[in-house]
């Protein structure tokens, strides 16, 4: 049982299995090395029977221990749950500003708290989230959308791992039973860590755990939200993040079922016929040894985008920070290596580089662009947008716009801890002294 939960696990924002190929999980300056074994993990592979694991802020290696679920030494009192920053930053309201004034007694909005929606964008709705559900997803039915959440238990009981009904936005209420596990029975004696994500191809769902042993092994999981009967797990090891057009399902991380020759990468899972067929879908630009699995987004114009991390090669340290890396890709350019027929290289020029940075926390899509929530583990700074058009003179090119804010803050007092697509709009999870919610943000209509 762990003795110390970070608050911030209950949106998923990061997750990997011990001893997985680097993950490009962030560490700047003054920040501490880790706060938990998910962050440890972009260390690589500790070696034979050994893992990194985080204790006092610095990640040391340990016994890797045998497969019955126990966490042998991985919390050793300070583990904490996978996510973008300390409680410090994510419970937020109970510290100063840099001003002096406790949060809270400074003026919340009842929506968005102490954080300022800039020129161009409004609030529009809100809802309370469910205690205990992390990564949501919006499922478009005609005008309405349903929404899905995934409740992760920080693996005390990993049958509890499952997806939720909400209801309908923006009326949410916890479904009363589970819809399904995140991990198959087969796999519940074993050390294992739900990779956080939760997504949608507009009927089937999709989310992902890893296994804490040499290798990442584990599964994503789809999920038929019309015939449950036809949920399947699929083999996908080191799974750490993912996207979705119809159809498809975008998986970055280190294999699928059916490619033999795995890797860092960014996998497609064709949902076309059945069984479903993996394919390598796009590879990165880099040869850096330590590089490391990133972020994916689809925009509602189909754009994909596909990230990674590598260390910062101007740092003395060699293992942080890291670079995070975003690349856009058109649907034109994607959509024959979905079928197997190719994999695209992320180093092709019609393929640009929209982004890189070791601020990013998140990105999710945002109409016909794509939202980055940016700050560090203990703080959000902003949530900036980019535009991405596809197409034109060359249909395999994309034209990124500015880097526009969002939102902006002045303090830590209200943080960002989830982002997710609802049609063209975003659905942002905020927490502050009043609590965690949902709001809906939203683009206001050109002059």
């Amino acid at each position: 049982m762990k003795t110390a939960t970070r608050s911030s696990r209950w949106f998923g924002r990061f997750s990997a299995a011990l001893g997985a190929a680097a993950l490009g999980l962030l560490v700047t300056g003054c920040e501490p090395e880790c706060v938990d074994q998910f962050d440890c993990a972009r260390k690589g592979n500790a070696g034979e029977g050994k893992q990194f694991v985080c204790v006092d802020e610095r990640c040391v290696t340990q016994d890797i221990p045998d497969e019955t679920g126990s966490d042998a030494g991985t919390d050793a009192g300070t583990g904490t749950d996978a996510g973008t920053g300390t409680d410090a930053g994510t419970d937020a309201g109970t510290g100063p500003t840099d001003a002096g004034v406790a949060c809270a007694d400074l003026p919340h909005d009842p929506k968005l708290g102490t954080l300022q929606l800039q020129t161009g964008f409004s609030a529009a709705e809100s809802a309370t989230i469910p205690e205990g559900i992390g990564a949501v997803t919006a499922v478009q039915s005609g005008s309405e959308y349903k929404l899905y959440g995934l409740r992760d238990t920080d693996n005390t009981s990993v049958a509890d791992d499952s997806i939720y009904a909400l209801g309908t936005w923006p009326s949410i209420t916890l479904g009363s039973a589970a819809l399904y596990a995140v991990v198959p029975e087969a796999d519940r004696g074993n050390t294992t860590f739900p990779s956080g994500f939760l997504t949608n191809d507009g009927t089937r769902l999709l989310t992902g755990y890893t296994r804490g042993v040499t290798g990442s092994p584990g599964n994503v999981l789809v999920y038929d939200t019309v015939t449950p009967a036809d949920s399947v797990y699929v083999s996908a090891p080191g799974n750490f993040s993912a996207a979705a057009v119809s159809g498809a399902f975008f998986i970055n991380g280190l294999g699928i079922d059916g490619v033999s020759e795995g890797g860092l990468a960014v996998y497609a899972l064709n949902l076309a016929s059945k069984p479903f067929q993996g394919s390598k879908l796009a590879t990165f630009p880099t040869t850096n040894a330590f590089a490391a699995s990133g972020y994916s987004a689809v925009t509602s114009d189909k754009v994909a985008v596909f990230g990674y991390g590598v260390p910062d090669s101007s740092a003395s340290d060699p293992w942080a920070p890291y670079i995070n890396h975003l690349h856009a890709v058109a649907p034109a350019l994607y959509t024959p290596a979905i079928s197997g027929r190719t994999t695209l290289a992320l180093s092709n020029t019609n393929a640009p580089e929209i982004y890189s940075g070791n601020d990013l926390q998140a990105v999710a899509g945002f109409g016909s662009g794509v939202a980055l929530h940016r700050g560090t583990f203990t703080a959000t700074r902003d949530v900036s947008r980019i535009e991405l058009t596809p197409g034109g003179i060359n249909p395999e090119a994309v034209t990124a716009g500015d880097l526009t804010p969002v939102l902006t803050t002045s303090n830590a007092c209200t943080n960002v801890v989830s982002m997710a697509p609802m049609g063209p709009d975003l659905l942002i999870g905020v927490k502050d002294k009043n609590g965690r919610r949902l709001v809906r943000l939203q683009q206001k209509p050109q002059p």
